[in-house]
């Protein structure tokens, strides 16, 4: 039996440090995001208020003048942006900036995929489930969506029962893919119990969840219906 006191505090003092980490690993996300906003409307309101002294009288009224003025063109740069990813060309300059600079900025990576996959802008690895038949014979298997390759071409992790940490990886075209409104709890959980509990992978009426993200081709989408 060990009662030595330094081997407690020891593991204490480890389990607070690796507390804090996570911590700040899950917080620092928004922490830069608020920070960013913060600094956008400080700077705004730097440059506006020499425009509010000459429109308002008052120096409560100029304070609020200059941030609503402040927030009012945030927005519409922020619509004016959004309007731009319309086109492909204005696209293709974002992500070369993006690719050449943002990158190698710290933390860029890890605030970009925290906004994007909070805001629905990009699916979390393994959130979508999906019917799969590698070989085109019929048999469907569950998978996971791993990785988008291409619009026609996804990675898929197909897990064996009833440890799902294994499994296999296949990379198939999208005509040979099923994409399921149901969430990954309840496939899993059907994995886990060797296959129990799988009807409710089928009981959808249109067996499909259809996404700007994760399109159904018509192929899967009638294998499925039928």
């Amino acid at each position: 039996m060990n009662s030595d006191p330094k081997s407690g505090e020891f593991g204490t003092e480890s389990s607070i440090s690796s507390l804090l980490r996570k911590g700040l690993l899950i917080t620092l996300p928004f922490l830069i995001y608020i920070s960013l906003l913060y600094f956008l409307l400080s700077l705004l309101y730097r440059l506006l208020t020499p425009l509010s002294t000459m429109i308002s009288v008052g120096s409560d009224s100029i304070t609020w003048t200059t941030h609503l003025i402040s927030i009012f063109l945030l927005l519409i740069s922020f619509l004016f942006i959004g309007y731009l990813t319309q086109y492909q060309r204005f696209k293709r300059i974002a992500e070369s900036v993006e690719n050449r600079y943002l990158v190698k900025a710290p933390l860029y990576m890890l605030v970009r995929d925290t906004v994007q996959q909070f805001t629905g802008l990009k699916k979390m690895p393994f959130s979508q489930v999906v019917l799969v038949d590698p070989f085109d014979n019929g048999i469907k298997l569950t998978g996971f969506v791993s990785e988008e390759v291409s619009p026609d071409l996804y990675t898929i992790f197909v897990p064996t029962a009833p440890n799902p940490l294994n499994g296999n990886i296949y990379h198939v075209p999208v005509a040979n893919l099923t994409f399921l409104s149901i969430p990954p709890e309840i496939a899993m959980r059907s994995i886990v119990s060797m296959g129990n509990g799988s009807s409710a992978l089928f009981r959808q009426k249109s067996g499909s969840s259809e996404t700007d993200e994760y399109p159904l081709s018509s192929e899967a989408g009638e294998a499925l219906t039928a």
